[in-house]
């Protein structure tokens, strides 16, 4: 693999992972999970056919990057949606992180990016699959959730 495109993705996984562990709160778990999601945008069709492009032009890879991360950033929600199921039960939530991780996978994900990357609306709308109005409610369905399980109002702006 290309040196800018093998450091691209030693960046993306970094980047990535903290995300993946706030949807699986396990280590081994959350390292999948980016690396099974850097395995699915290399076979994606709607992108395999441009690594070609990507190995030797890295102007164009800077220009695809946020494309190319928020389908990465995707891949792991989709992923994690799958795994939680199976892995119900045997996660350790973190230390004061109770309240966060007892909010829904949905709402987690869509909290993270927003408060911790501040992305827009509509690139959480396509992480997560849904239009923007669905990202916002699930965003504030999180924070209820959050502050409920804090035990303070949820009178947030």
């Amino acid at each position: 693999m290309n040196e800018h495109l093998e450091q691209f993705f030693k960046t993306k996984s970094n980047e990535l992972y903290p995300f993946a562990y706030s949807l699986l709160p396990d280590d081994l778990q959350a390292g999948q999970l980016v690396i099974d999601a850097i395995d699915l945008i290399l076979i994606d069709k709607d992108v395999a056919e441009k690594f070609p492009i990507y190995y030797v032009n890295e102007e164009r890879l800077r220009k695809d990057q946020l494309r190319l991360t928020t389908i990465l950033y995707s891949h792991v929600y989709r992923l994690a949606k799958r795994r939680v199921g199976q892995l119900s039960g045997s996660f350790t939530i973190p230390h004061g992180f109770g309240p966060f991780y007892r909010t829904s996978l949905e709402s987690r994900a869509v909290v993270f990016v927003r408060e911790k990357l501040s992305f827009s609306w509509e690139r959480i709308g396509e992480i997560i699959g849904a239009d923007r109005i669905v990202a916002i409610e699930k965003y504030h369905m999180g924070v209820n959730s959050v502050y409920e399980y804090l035990g303070r109002p949820t009178d947030v702006n």
